[in-house]
């Protein structure tokens, strides 16, 4: 296993390379090489291991990768391997014959297969079933795949990209991964920088997020992130970009600051206002708004907070938080997807 900067040096500027990987915000250092990692990683065909803390943009550098390498033109194909039932994801990655089993009506192509000629990138690997792994290693070195219930191999030509927010090595100690699966997926290992580490990349990220507002919307921010400066720069952003993202949408939704902790703004509780006026005030409920459309804020509001929370208890265990949610799989994969955070 090797760094994928350490793997040989392609000599690129950093203007060159900020132009060629348009998808990775910011000018920091770290952001420079990681730049310098994705590529060299889109420079060669080898198995990539994404490596970070969640929110880091794991995916993000996925697409970069593609997109920069040989295989652009081919498809794309994004599993989330946390979400996937662990008696449907054989069928889900390699596709399965007609009578497979009850409701394979047809044959269909797994994954893999879909991803021919391109990139396949299996997110959240460390939470691959362990009875998964021998088959996906085998798959790996044979480059071939075996559809549930068939009789024949079937070449593929893909290229294997994989994250996770596990410290696999550790996994593998503790018997939940296997060691040689574990080599064959970090034959090049990229390490994105949790957010606390390039604090300074943080007022593009934030110009970033306000080019998807509203120009109202924008300005309000942007004028908010001047005066907020040394907060946001000091902030330890233990959820990384995903979380800096999401406050900037609060505090746009809003049309004001949005405290990082949770908390109720000092001077807006010294305001203290009155009656039925308090609660609106503190909320930042804006009467002059349609009913409906300041409903759909609060939902979205209530949603993405419940989300975020949710998968922090459960340590991005997708699974766990659908069972503690009393909500299908599906369905949350479906709102997480929903807010980006997926």
């Amino acid at each position: 296993m090797m760094s994928a900067s350490s793997a040989w040096s392609l000599g690129w500027r950093e203007d060159d390379l900020a132009a060629r990987f348009p998808r990775v915000i910011g000018r920091s250092e770290r952001t420079n090489e990681l730049r310098r990692q994705l590529a060299a990683a889109a420079g060669c065909d080898a198995t990539v291991l994404l490596r970070g803390e969640s929110g880091t943009g794991k995916e993000v550098a996925a697409w970069s990768i593609h997109e920069a390498s040989e295989r652009r033109r081919g498809p794309m194909v994004v599993v989330d391997c946390s979400a996937i039932a662990s008696e449907l994801i054989e069928s889900e990655l390699f596709g399965h014959e007609r009578g497979a089993f009850t409701g394979a009506l047809g044959p269909r192509a797994g994954l893999f297969e879909t991803a021919s000629g391109g990139t396949i990138f299996l997110d959240e690997i460390g939470e691959l079933p362990l009875a998964m792994q021998p088959k996906l290693l085998r798959v790996l070195e044979s480059r071939t795949v075996r559809r549930v219930g068939g009789q024949k191999n079937v070449a593929i030509d893909v290229r294997v990209v994989c994250a996770t927010h596990r410290d696999l090595r550790a996994e593998v100690r503790a018997g939940r991964f296997r060691e040689d699966l574990y080599f064959r997926l970090a034959v090049l290992s990229v390490e994105l920088p949790a957010l606390r580490a390039r604090r300074e990349d943080v007022p593009l990220l934030i110009e970033h997020f306000l080019q998807q507002q509203s120009a109202s919307a924008a300005a309000v921010m942007a004028r908010i992130a001047r005066e907020r400066r040394h907060e946001l720069l000091q902030h330890a952003w233990p959820g990384n970009v995903r979380e800096l993202r999401n406050h900037v949408e609060r505090c746009a939704a809003f049309g004001r600051w949005v405290p990082l902790d949770g908390d109720v703004e000092p001077e807006l509780a010294r305001e203290e206002p009155s009656g039925e006026h308090r609660v609106a005030a503190i909320l930042g409920v804006d009467g002059s708004k349609a009913y409906a459309d300041e409903k759909q804020k609060w939902v979205s509001l209530f949603e993405r907070a419940y989300l975020e929370e949710l998968l922090r208890v459960h340590d991005d265990n997708v699974k766990a938080a659908a069972r503690t949610a009393g909500i299908d799989r599906a369905y949350l994969y479906r709102l997480l997807h929903r807010h980006a955070l997926r």
